[in-house]
């Protein structure tokens, strides 16, 4: 098979490609372009894949006796789990046998496959990161059941014929894919750490009263009394002004209150459509029915109506109200059409950062709700009426005005995340095919 030949990739190489962004320009568009010129050379090697790698399936590991521990446990559908004890060595690939088939897992440290799975057990000297991504490209579902017991059988994937590039190659593959992964790992670790942080401030403010405690204890440092969050002397005790010195009889913060949620934001119940106005090219405005809509942080434009009643706006929290995934949640990130199986929760006063952080600490109490239902759901009353922390609009727009940069940061960050993936996803095939040659990325 003929294949683009690839260069050694640098330990810089990553850096160089992206210093090279043009102002505005994407990574895929930036990739497109430097692919210009390439020329094919040299040639893979065509094999059966029981000659690259050799899979076994995973180890039996009931719930009752798991432990709890530093290794994790392996499902057909990623990290289910841990244990204390570990059955094989890192780093690892591992994919599903039964259940969620076709995801491809790579593990760095000692880990155990469940028997749900099939993993590496020997690599025969190819790269492990490399045979993660060549692995992504088999189409698994083609070995599903051919031996008529339901699964996916390892003797048939040992005998599909693949091409596989040398171990410079391979490398080489590695270092291009590798990149953009790391920087969208390094992102979503960002996303939690700024989603943590919003959490935590909310939750001493207005859940466990920090300053006002502080205050009582006679704390009299703006910036003790605000738990060191901000170091500026001026802002500081202005913000620490804000909060009350006493508690009233009802164990809240003095002048503060629990409201009904109406009372703090719109709440708009999803309605849905005439299915004959569905449709998937994009006519109309894009309509939200449940998780299956659902991305790791926006919404996914997946069917649209050309009939939209009830409307949720950019920057609405919307949230599942019925069946099993009721409190699942996701934001939008363009005006949608809201279906019956979700609801659109956006602030009344320009502060939907306290809003929906409220909503998101407050969620195990509103689901308490549904305890006991045969088929849980949320009604437009359940949701309206619940009670949040009101303390009054200055602190709120303190929250506010202390949040929204995470917020925004957050949101920026998530779609950098949704280009790179895209960009991957755009390049793997290419690269396992040896369509392109990762040198042209350096």
């Amino acid at each position: 098979m003929t294949a683009f030949r690839l260069r050694r990739s640098s330990p810089n190489c990553a850096r160089r490609w992206q210093s090279s962004l043009r102002k505005g320009e994407s990574w895929r568009r930036r990739s497109r372009r430097r692919w210009r010129g390439c020329v094919k050379v040299g040639e893979w090697r065509k094999c059966e894949l029981g000659d690259v790698i050799e899979l076994k399936r995973g180890y039996d590991l009931p719930s009752r006796l798991r432990t709890g521990g530093e290794f994790p446990l392996i499902s057909s559908s990623g990290r289910s789990d841990t244990h204390d004890q570990s059955k094989v060595s890192g780093p690892g690939v591992v994919t599903g046998r039964y259940g969620t088939i076709g995801q491809v897992f790579y593990i760095e440290e000692d880990f155990w496959p469940l028997n749900t799975t099939l993993y590496v057990r020997d690599f025969k000297g190819n790269n492990p990161r490399f045979i993660y991504y060549f692995l992504q490209g088999l189409n698994w579902e083609s070995f599903n059941d051919k031996s008529g017991v339901p699964g996916v059988n390892r003797n048939d994937v040992h005998r599909a014929i693949v091409s596989i590039a040398d171990q410079d190659t391979q490398k080489a593959i590695v270092g291009v894919l590798s990149s953009i992964d790391d920087k969208i790992e390094l992102n979503r670790r960002t996303n939690e750490t700024l989603e943590a942080m919003a959490q935590a401030i909310f939750r001493d403010w207005f859940v466990d009263f920090g300053p006002v405690h502080r205050k009582m204890q006679g704390e009299t440092d703006p910036t003790a009394i605000l738990g060191g969050l901000i170091e500026r002397s001026a802002k500081a005790a202005a913000l620490a002004a804000l909060f009350p010195d006493t508690l009233d009889d009802n164990e809240l913060p003095q002048a503060w209150k629990f409201v009904p949620l109406d009372s703090l934001a719109v709440v708009t119940m999803g309605n849905s459509p005439a299915g004959s106005t569905y449709n998937g090219e994009g006519i109309g405005v894009p309509l939200v029915n449940g998780p299956v809509e659902y991305g790791d942080f926006f919404l996914r434009k997946v069917k649209w109506t050309t009939a939209p009643n009830k409307l949720a706006k950019r920057g609405d929290l919307i949230v599942c109200v019925r069946g099993s995934t009721t409190g699942r949640h996701a934001f939008a990130d363009a005006e949608y059409c809201l279906g019956r199986g979700v609801a659109s929760i956006r602030g009344r006063e320009d502060d939907q950062e306290y809003v929906e952080t409220a909503m998101l600490q407050s969620m195990d109490r509103l689901l308490e709700k549904t305890t006991g239902s045969v088929f849980p759901s949320l009604s437009s009353g359940d949701i309206k009426d619940f009670d949040l922390i009101d303390p009054g609009k200055n602190l709120i727009q303190a929250f506010v005005e202390l949040v929204r940069p995470m917020k925004r940061k957050t949101w920026h960050s998530v779609k950098e995340v949704s280009e790179l993936v895209e960009t991957r996803d755009y390049l793997l095939p290419k690269l396992m095919s040896g369509e392109i040659r990762s040198g042209a990325f350096c």
